[in-house]
């Protein structure tokens, strides 16, 4: 349903002649529903018309039966006496049944043959009510015997005591109503009448006929359908169409029962009978003056319906008709106006989808004619400013797009030119097609102000402004008018960042050449033109400081690399195309990734003069390269690349290493003699050369302290080479803390009694082992707790162990010492760095602390200290624990290999 809306709407035909044959419709089915509202009002009346007049011949045919019935008793009880037969007086007087029947007999055969009379009762009684005779019909035919029923009393009825009384009622002797006779379930309606003898009542004769033959004689005559007998209660009591099993289903309706006792003389209703409808006209039953109940008589709706439908058929069928006439009519009308507009729609489709030489065919004097002349030439219009759109999207510097907007313009104009005016270091100058006369290229020696108040005026419009060489005197410092010749200019301002930075100008050298239909296509291609010059001024200015920027990149000793933000290279100079060997970068797409750099492991030199710096060494080849990062960011923040600087200190390196192998080369050198001067010293105080007095063993202790401390600076610088050389191996395995403590305290345990210092140590028994190199942890241990107790003059040494949560065993080394000051602790752990103040007689290198951390760090550890001025430091230092047994090797150049 909702595509058949759609294709409605997508059709301005459907949009035309559905309102139209909706109307169309609607009118039509109007007058054919009024039509056959008429018809079915006609014909509705006219049945019940018929009905009022089959309910009238009905109660004049019961009037007549009547009137029959009390001529006949008329007749009968008047009857004189007949050869054998009595008179029917006589024979009533002498009370004897048999003359009775033989006086009665041939009325009796004449009755019931008559069409009029039909009868199927009649009853004799005698003066006291008696019954004398009593035949009940029981055949059709006239001939037949009838049955007598003997057991009829009749004398306790209201009327048979009313004749045989000689009581009139309102005048009248005779009577006739409805009356029951036991066992038939039907009634009868009856006629009786008193049978005189002279002016003496000696009995009666009633006749009386069933219902059920009474109400087929009554339809006969008025025509009914149907004809029903009710009693006074609007129970039926006899009917022409249903069974009496039946009966009730034709009880009146309380509504008509209600109508008739308001004294309503008539009630039509519509019943369903045996699957027919009915109309009933209902009224009162009336015999003899007074209503004994009612009845009703019924047409069948059929040929109505019939008639009512065929007169709906007719007029569809002229209502379809007419309207399918109608819809062609509509639809050929709708198609002569909507087939130019189709091509119109047609036409606009294909120059949507890109055919802008798509051209209507419409031709016509009438509106649709008019626009579709307008409509090609709007089509022109567009496909010409397209072209030109087109080709000044493919001009990116000023003078391609002057020469296509020159062939814009004198596609309209031919004669006409385009200049531009640029600003171009502090003044305006003509930017002119070759092409031009050369009086035109002469311009190019005009300068014109940037802030001459013809130019500053048009930058401030921002609008194209037509003008005139003779209405602008302005126009004189132009040179357009006296060395060009131009009488009609117009000119549109090109701003930049707010400020004017030049002037496109169409010139003509005819007076208002620019008019009519030709000024706005003009005016369209000049924006264009601005628009993409402005552009082209910007990249023309963009170039100019990129090659200044270039030229200030190449200029830089270090190498530099401009990455995006996916670290694509984009810009390299020149001294990183010699570093990186990568002169072919503007060729190959290549990523910084790309470049084979092998960072330089180097563990926080301490004989270089800036060790932070040397953490982003990477080697090159043969060089060896210290890079520095730096994002690009916009004024937004928006990172959208990197700048990386290379800088080549291959040379520094070497420097360096030169150093560094000449203090382990120096340091090894002097171990040897040192070595000599200790053994010596320590054999002339043991007294292997005589006893020695107490001033010369003074003095060979002091020569034996000052070589052991020149033998521990030495071992100290040889482990510092051997860290910064990366050849010292290290081979992890559990070590028990307990122990390794021990063994680092007891060579220093002598010492400390000498001091006067008490050294505690205390660990948990479950503390776990750590996983370290032996030698090294025992060099840890002892530059630690040596440290404590050098500079400790006095209190004691306390070494505490403990586990932590994060799978680190923790060693502390507290001791009441001096303390170090808050602003030394930032340097603790440098090189050469030794604590101002300290008065200890033993102080160190300045190498200690530095060696810990670094082989602290090698384990994957870490130190601290913390420190009160006059309260003492304690020094942390935390190590993994060995969870299982592990061998780790560290050789030189390399990060290990785990067995």
């Amino acid at each position: 349903m909702r595509g058949l809306v759609s294709v409605f709407r997508s059709h301005i035909r459907y949009k035309i002649i559905l309102p139209y044959l909706a109307l169309t419709l609607v009118v039509m089915m109007a007058g054919a529903a009024i039509a056959v509202g008429l018809v079915a009002a006609s014909w509705e009346e006219r049945l019940q018309n018929q009905l009022a007049q089959v309910a009238r011949n009905t109660t004049d045919a019961l009037v007549r039966r009547e009137r029959n019935n009390l001529e006949f008793l008329r007749q009968v009880v008047f009857a004189p006496a007949n050869q054998d037969i009595p008179a029917v007086a006589d024979a009533f007087a002498s009370g004897d049944d048999e003359q009775v029947m033989r006086a009665l007999e041939p009325y009796y055969r004449f009755g019931v043959g008559s069409v009029n009379l039909d009868f199927d009762r009649m009853i004799a009684f005698d003066r006291n009510g008696k019954t004398l005779v009593d035949w009940l019909r029981v055949s059709e035919d006239p001939d037949a015997l009838p049955a007598r029923i003997t057991t009829t009393d009749l004398s306790g009825l209201d009327f048979v005591r009313a004749i045989v009384s000689g009581t009139t009622i309102d005048g009248n002797d005779k009577f006739a109503n409805l009356i029951y006779f036991a066992p038939d379930v039907q009634p009868y309606f009856y006629t009786v009448a008193p049978v005189r003898r002279g002016n003496d009542v000696v009995g009666g004769v009633l006749i009386a006929v069933k219902c059920d033959r009474l109400l087929a004689s009554l339809e006969r005559s008025s025509q009914a359908a149907v004809t029903t007998f009710y009693d006074l209660s609007g129970r039926a009591i006899s009917t022409t169409l249903l069974p009496r099993a039946e009966l009730s289903t034709l009880d009146m309706p309380p509504q008509v029962l209600q109508a008739l006792l308001n004294g309503q003389a008539q009630s039509i209703f519509t019943v369903e009978l045996r699957q027919r409808g009915y109309q009933l006209a209902y009224s009162p039953l009336v015999i003899a003056n007074v209503q004994v109940g009612y009845f009703s008589v019924g047409l069948s709706r059929d040929f109505q319906v019939q008639q009512l439908s065929l007169s709906r058929n007719i007029v569809t069928a002229i209502a379809i008709v007419l309207a399918t006439g109608s819809v062609i009519l509509g639809y050929q009308i709708a198609r002569r106006i909507t087939r130019p507009l189709a091509d119109l729609v047609a036409t606009a489709e294909a120059v949507t989808g890109g055919d802008l030489e798509a051209r209507t065919t419409v031709m016509s004097p009438d509106e649709f004619g008019r626009l579709a002349l307008a409509f090609n030439q709007m089509t022109e219009h567009l496909a010409r400013l397209y072209r030109t759109s087109r080709d000044l999207n493919q001009a990116i510097e000023v003078t391609p797009v002057l020469k296509v907007a020159e062939r814009a313009v004198r596609s309209l104009l031919p004669d006409a030119d385009v200049l531009a005016l640029i600003a171009e270091e502090g003044a305006l100058r003509y930017h002119v097609d070759e092409g031009l006369p050369a009086i035109v290229r002469s311009l190019r020696h005009v300068r014109v102000p940037v802030s001459d108040p013809l130019v500053r005026e048009i930058s401030e419009t921002q609008q194209a402004v037509l003008l005139s060489s003779q209405d602008e005197p302005r126009l004189t410092a132009f040179g357009l008018t006296q060395v060009a010749g131009y009488q009609s200019l117009l000119l549109s301002p090109l701003v930049v960042q707010d400020e004017p930075a030049g002037v496109l100008i169409i010139a003509h050298r005819e007076p208002a050449a620019f008019t009519g239909s030709v000024l706005p296509s003009v005016v369209a291609i000049a924006n264009m033109t601005t628009s993409v010059l402005y552009n082209a001024v910007l990249f023309d200015r963009v170039q100019r400081e990129a090659l200044r920027r270039r030229a200030i990149l190449e200029s830089i000793a270090d190498g530099v690399v401009v990455l995006d933000r996916q670290r694509r290279i984009l810009i390299v100079n020149r001294a990183a195309e010699q570093m990186l060997g990568m002169s072919d970068w503007r060729l190959v797409q290549r990523s910084f990734s790309d470049i084979p750099l092998t960072r330089v492991e180097v563990r926080h030199e301490m004989f270089s003069e800036n060790g932070a710096t040397q953490r982003d060494l990477y080697r090159l080849g043969d060089r060896v390269l210290r890079l520095s990062h730096a994002p690009v960011t916009t004024d937004e923040g928006t990172q959208i690349g990197e700048v990386v600087v290379l800088h080549d200190i291959s040379a520094e390196v070497a420097v360096d290493q030169a150093k560094t192998d000449f203090i382990a080369t120096i340091s090894h050198e002097l171990r040897s003699p040192l070595t000599v001067i200790y053994g010596y010293t320590d054999l002339l105080l043991r007294g292997m050369v005589g006893e020695l007095s107490g001033e010369q063993r003074d003095l060979l202790e002091a020569v034996r302290n000052r070589v052991e401390l020149m033998n521990n600076i030495v071992r100290n610088v040889i482990m510092v080479a051997s860290i910064e050389a990366n050849t010292l191996q290290t081979d992890f395995a559990a070590q028990d803390v307990r122990r390794m403590i021990d063994e680092a305290v007891a060579p220093m345990r002598k010492s400390f009694e000498k001091k006067g210092l008490a050294l505690t140590v205390t660990t948990p028994d479950d503390l776990p082992p750590v996983r370290a190199d032996r030698e090294q942890l025992l060099i840890i241990l002892g530059q630690v707790i040596d440290n404590a107790r050098r500079y400790t003059q006095q209190g004691e040494v306390t070494i505490t162990a403990h586990q932590r949560d994060n799978g680190m065993v923790q060693i502390d080394v507290s001791d009441t010492g001096p303390g170090i000051p808050a602003d030394a602790m930032n340097r603790l752990f440098t090189r050469f760095f030794r604590v101002e103040g300290n008065n200890s007689p033993e102080r160190g290198s300045g190498l200690g602390l530095v060696i810990t951390r670094q082989l602290v760090e090698r384990h994957g550890g870490k130190v601290w200290a913390h420190s009160e001025v006059g309260r003492g430091s304690t020094f942390s230092i935390a190590l993994p624990i060995a969870h299982e047994y592990t061998n780790t090797i560290t050789s030189p150049g390399g990060t290990g290999a785990t067995a």
